[in-house]
């Protein structure tokens, strides 16, 4: 017992010295609400870990070699955090577990992801494509979780606002020579009235009333598939509506067959249903 008092007071200084007093102005700028709020200031993370997803007639499908990195609004480095909360999910229903983005106004909160993916089903074997995101914002928004009302798996609603420099999908990997597409300047959001700029989220899919659903099944045929989808909205409700905006799509090729088509919106879209299967 001595040797552990005595350990713990030696690394009393040392902890007390990793600390760093908050300044008046960023404490004056936390609220006090339920929950957790945090931040990823100076966040970046890389390695080669891969995550796949055996199916169990055959065939998988893989994501990893993940790097990410988040550039930060010096000027307000606590203000504007994310906000974890469990708010009760109704009558019947499990309790919402909800992720707050921050609002991000001064859009400086600013992503550069990469991953690399493979598919191998169906007689084919892809490796070392990589997806390219570079200059990813985001203003507001979040993810909520809880468990399906019907049925097994997770129950997930997203809203989203982003503008993104570009994405590039490059199936040699992120190797600076080869052929890639490429999308620039991508913005989504909630629709507007008169076609510009979205200025809120978009609300693609609420735990509550238009549920998104990722989960493993069988059909009536015993075929196994892994399995994403957003439900229909309750009655009476409509999907909300968002917008895409892309300025520019464009093809790349180290031979020099480079080919630019130009700009594409979509001014309202309405996500109604979605079913999306990934099997052998």
């Amino acid at each position: 017992m001595r040797a552990v008092a005595a350990a713990m007071l030696l690394s009393a200084p040392a902890l007390a010295a990793a600390l760093e007093p908050l300044p008046d102005s960023a404490l004056a700028k936390v609220a006090g609400r339920d929950g957790m709020s945090f931040n990823l200031s100076n966040f970046a993370m890389s390695g080669n870990a891969e995550l796949r997803y055996y199916a169990p007639g055959g065939g998988s499908l893989g994501v990893g070699n993940l790097a990410a990195s988040r550039s930060d609004n010096t000027d307000a480095p606590f203000a504007d955090p994310y906000r974890l909360d469990i708010s009760a999910g109704g009558q019947g229903r499990a309790d919402i577990i909800n992720i707050a983005f921050p609002e991000n106004a001064a859009g400086r909160e600013v992503w550069q992801v990469a991953y690399d993916f493979g598919v191998n089903a169906g007689g084919f074997d892809v490796r070392n494509g990589s997806v390219i995101l570079k200059d990813l914002v985001f203003y507001g928004g979040g993810l909520q979780w809880s468990t399906p009302a019907v049925g097994d798996g997770l129950a997930f609603g997203l809203a989203t606002r982003i503008e993104l420099g570009s994405l590039t999908l490059a199936p040699n990997g992120r190797a600076a020579t080869g052929e890639a597409m490429v999308l620039s300047n991508v913005t989504i959001g909630a629709a507007t009235a008169d076609g510009s700029a979205p200025t809120s989220p978009w609300r693609i899919a609420d735990v509550t009333s238009q549920a998104g659903i990722f989960n493993a099944r069988t059909d009536a045929a015993g075929n196994p598939s892994l399995h994403i989808g957003v439900n229909w909205p309750d009655a009476g409700q409509a999907a909300p509506s968002g917008t895409l905006q892309i300025g520019n799509i464009g093809f790349r090729s180290d031979a020099g067959a480079n080919m630019d088509l130009g700009s594409s919106r979509i001014g309202a879209i309405q996500l109604q249903y979605l079913d999306v299967k990934f099997r052998q």
